[in-house]
């Protein structure tokens, strides 16, 4: 584990020294691994049941898997510690969630502030952005971009992150998803929100330790009064009931004053408490690591 938390730092370390290095996130192949498939597949009943989501990503995790257990004994590890780090690096963000945060505090007018929530959410069908509809992006757009990475990362390796960003970006692409029969697309969702089920749980769990434990308990155990259901329900509405708790909006706020657009102060906290859930994990981590070494 010790590995794995220097892994996260390097990678968070290179987020803020080499902001350039971002274009490198590309997911193009993706795209054109998908196409591949649809183009041959599209006659087969195979391709339209669950064995095409097995086509689409088994052989990259098998690759990547198979990388990685070569590269794990040589030069002592360094090899396959390296290949860690470029791995978590590659399936982090893509985007800036700081860059988008920004944006989104200084939009100046409805239109930027909804492009602003189109950017943080990757989901083009809102009409509207308000102040409460950005907090919950925020924590959405790091549960996608940096939780789920890294909970899987630490699970089952660089196979594990690169599971997770396949199946985030077939489930919430519009391309990706045009490219696939519909059988396959329901299987990618469900696999989506169970993947991300655990981490998102462990989030709120850190966003109870990180700010008010009562109002996170509370908004987390009425969400799923109100809807009715079970704890192993796989919802994750439960994230932005828990963040909408723990930051004040006001909806108000985007109303422009003598004509000058009022900065919406409410998506930069969640910014915050999103980096200081961060810092909640790698306590976590760092203790797992020291009880390691003193046992």
């Amino acid at each position: 584990m010790a590995l794995e938390l220097l892994t996260l730092l390097l990678v968070l370390l290179l987020g803020v020294l080499a902001p350039e290095m971002g274009r490198l996130r590309s997911h193009l192949w993706l795209r054109e691994w998908a196409g591949w498939w649809a183009e041959r597949g599209r006659d087969h009943r195979w391709w339209q049941s669950e064995l095409g989501v097995l086509a689409l990503l088994l052989p990259p995790l098998l690759a990547v898997g198979l990388i990685n257990w070569v590269l794990s004994d040589v030069f002592y590890g360094l090899l396959g510690f390296a290949f860690g780090v470029a791995m978590l690096y590659f399936c982090w963000g893509p985007r800036d969630l700081d860059e988008d945060v920004a944006v989104a505090r200084e939009a100046a007018n409805a239109s930027e502030r909804l492009q602003a929530l189109h950017r943080l959410s990757g989901d083009d069908r809102a009409v509207v952005a308000r102040s409460g509809d950005l907090v919950e992006a925020v924590f959405a757009a790091a549960l996608q971009r940096w939780f789920g990475v890294l909970f899987w990362f630490l699970v089952f390796g660089p196979v594990g992150a690169l599971g997770f960003r396949m199946l985030q970006l077939l489930a919430q692409s519009r391309e990706l998803r045009a490219q696939l029969p519909e059988g396959p697309l329901q299987l990618v969702g469900i696999l989506h929100d169970a993947l991300a089920w655990i981490p998102a749980q462990l989030m709120t769990l850190a966003l109870a330790l990180a700010s008010d434990f009562d109002a996170v308990a509370k908004a987390w155990r009425e969400h799923h009064e109100a809807h009715g259901q079970g704890l192993f329900h796989l919802d994750l509405g439960f994230l932005s009931a828990t963040a909408r708790a723990c930051v004040e909006t006001d909806d108000e706020a985007f109303v422009e004053a003598d004509g000058q657009p009022v900065r919406d102060e409410a998506v930069e906290e969640a910014r915050r408490l999103a980096w200081r859930l961060m810092v909640v994990w790698m306590a976590g981590l760092a203790l797992i690591v020291l009880a390691g070494w003193s046992a």
